[in-house]
This record gives C-alpha cells, structure tokens and sequence, in this order.
C-alpha cells in the first residue's frame, strides 16, 4: 500500500519576480524559427511594425486581437499566449513598487 505524500506547502506570499514576458518571448522565437522578419510577419498578420515590435520590445503587451492574429498566422494558440501575459502582468504587479495594497485592502476571509 503506498502511504500520500504530504504536498509542498507553498506560501501564497512568494511570487517569483518576472524577468522578461514569456509571451513576447515566444512570438519573437517563432518568427525567427520560421526564418520571417519582423516586418514580414507583421504584413502577414497585417499590423504595423512598431505594433510587432513593441510587443517583442516588452513595451507594451499582448492583446486578445494580437493572440488571434499569431495564432491564425504561427499557429502558436491565442489562450496559451493570453495567459503567458496574465500570469507576467501578476508577477510585474505584485513586485511593484508600490506594496502598500497588503496595508491598504482589509482581508475579510
């Protein structure tokens, strides 16, 4: 009979600090892998340069629209790029200057 192991505790106080946005990462290596240029795959998913460029640049993220158009284009799927984005966008929030949000918001549970 095999006994249960007791799982790792995990302090929900520790988020591990974003070093660069997974998401961004994975559209930039995709591109490169399939030999295309920025611009290339830019006109194929018919945005604007700097909008493809901003995002691999980590200036700004990525959007609902932007994940589709990677997805019909790379075939990469949209959700997987939409929740790379959501847990880097916690991790920048939750390391942010700004911690007074533990003194600020009272806990009711």
């Amino acid at each position: 009979m095999k006994t249960k192991q007791a799982a790792i505790p995990r302090d929900s106080h520790k988020v591990p600090k974003p070093l660069s946005n997974p998401a961004a990462a994975l559209i930039r290596d995709t591109i490169a892998h399939h030999g295309v240029t920025q611009v290339e795959a830019a006109e194929a998913m018919k945005i604007s340069k700097a909008q493809l460029s901003d995002v691999i640049r980590q200036k700004k993220g990525i959007s609902a629209n932007l994940a589709l158009r990677v997805q019909f284009c790379f075939g990469i799927p949209g959700d997987l790029l939409i929740r790379l984005q959501a847990q880097f966008d916690f991790q920048k929030a939750f390391h942010a200057k700004n911690k007074d949000l533990r003194i600020e918001v009272r806990a009711i549970a």
